[in-house]
């Protein structure tokens, strides 16, 4: 089974302007223990335009992991229940196919 590399980006704040660090820190967590670890890349920012076509900008965690492509749903359902416990229209996950990723030892 082929490895894929995936991108995702966690709001930092709600739409509200709530802190999302107490479902980021679980999210966090549930990754490890699922995909064996995850990495932070770093923060950036965007805008989105909302359903009734006002504009958002948002602060966001980039965050980057390993798996085997059959996992591809297993994430994506995470970061639905995580979607979920916000007031976000969406969460951003780019799968990258065909990368050649090593884990040197």
């Amino acid at each position: 089974m082929k490895k894929v590399k995936s991108l995702f980006f966690l709001p930092l704040n709600d739409n509200d302007g709530r802190s999302l660090r107490s479902e980021i820190d679980d999210l966090e967590s549930e990754l490890y223990l699922r995909f064996v670890g995850w990495t932070f890349l770093g923060f950036v920012k965007g805008a989105y335009r909302m359903p009734d076509g006002a504009p958002t900008f948002d602060e966001n965690a980039a965050y980057s992991i390993v798996m085997l492509e059959d996992r591809v749903d297993e994430l994506e359902d995470l970061l639905r229940q995580f979607r979920n416990q916000t007031q976000q229209d969406a969460i951003y996950l780019e799968i990258q196919r065909d990368v050649d990723v090593r884990f040197i030892q």
